[in-house]
């Protein structure tokens, strides 16, 4: 069931790294992200759009660790890291509770929500391959 929960978790990361991908591009549907304020991601949130490709890819790492796909750091290590990610995904939910756009709430606060509980799925079952 983990590795079910992981590759699910792992589908939607690759999602939101595409979408920021998009984002950077400059297809005009940054509406749905970064406060709503453009359509077209602005200068100063490159940066972060980049970071966020970056904190996915370390997500899928640990959600796949967390289910024991591929396991390379000790269990401990990735139980601990998917609480971590629990945080995050809750944090950026409330964040994005506090979001001018209307789109970006209803699209990004149900994503954060299931990923976040997806984290917790894999934090509380352990390591199966421990």
């Amino acid at each position: 069931m983990p590795q079910v929960v992981a590759i699910v978790c792992s589908l939607g990361l690759l999602a939101f790294a595409a979408y920021q991908l998009v984002l950077l591009s400059g297809v005009p549907v940054a509406r749905f992200a970064w406060g709503g304020e453009d359509h077209y991601l602005q200068p100063q949130h490159r940066t972060f759009a980049r970071l966020s490709i970056l904190g996915c890819a370390v997500a899928i790492f640990v959600a796949l660790q967390g289910a024991a796909i591929g396991l390379v750091i000790p269990a401990l290590a990735a139980r601990v890291a998917c609480y971590v990610f629990v945080a995050a995904l809750f944090t950026a939910f409330i964040l994005t509770a506090r979001s001018r756009s209307q789109l970006e709430r209803r699209l990004m606060m149900p994503a954060y929500l299931v990923l976040s509980a997806l984290f917790l799925i894999l934090a509380l079952a352990g390591n199966p391959g421990a």
